[in-house]
């Protein structure tokens, strides 16, 4: 299901820039990690790269029901459902690269992130009723919250060293929640229907 969102999230991105940029043929971002230790930056030259840097369970809303009544009318004992969020970092490697081509500069990788912040500021939720490609992606996915996260420089700077590779403009999202319920029975019963009270006593005369 992480692979799933992430892919959904990418493709709408995509879409919107195409829109913006009038050119329907060019994918822009890309599913990918941000460097490797033998190659250094992987995102393609002239994109931007989507990449999951952190996952966190979803503690305040944690779900402590673990019995509920199947189509039979059997109750089912499963374990809580984990609910998560993800961090993914948005990059841009626009480097210059190729001499005299504008489409490969250092502003032109801003204006290509300045996109991707307008696009979710104006949809920042996504259902299979706003969005019917998330059903046709995996039909677990239920609803998305993607949400600006900020940072610190000292962040800024550790996880760039731990990446290993010179820093590239990028920005940061929280992305909730994402379910994972596990369909494995612990056990199971008929339900409890009726509670009879017997009264055993005299009668006084």
């Amino acid at each position: 299901m992480i692979h799933t969102s992430l892919t959904f999230l990418t493709r709408q991105i995509n879409e919107d820039l195409k829109l913006r940029t009038d050119d329907p043929d060019t994918e822009r971002i890309f599913l990918t990690s941000v460097a490797t230790e033998s190659a250094g930056i992987v995102i393609p030259d002239s994109s931007l790269g989507l990449s999951l840097i952190n996952i966190e369970e979803e503690r305040h809303f944690k779900d402590q029901k673990t019995t509920v009544l199947n189509e039979n009318g059997i109750a089912e004992q499963m374990n809580p459902e984990i609910k998560l969020n993800l961090f993914i970092l948005i990059s841009a490697n626009f480097q210059d690269t190729r001499q005299q081509d504008p489409s490969d500069d250092y502003v032109e990788g801003l204006k290509q992130l300045s996109y991707v912040i307008s696009f979710f500021q104006s949809k920042n939720v996504f259902t299979p009723d706003n969005s019917p490609a998330m059903s046709e992606i995996d039909p677990e996915l239920q609803k998305l919250v993607v949400e600006l996260y900020s940072y610190s420089f000292e962040q800024l700077y550790n996880f760039w060293s731990v990446v290993g590779a010179k820093y590239l403009p990028s920005v940061l999202y929280r992305v909730r929640l994402i379910r994972f319920q596990e369909k494995s029975i612990k056990s199971t019963a008929l339900p409890i229907e009726k509670i009879g009270i017997h009264s055993h006593g005299k009668n006084h005369g």
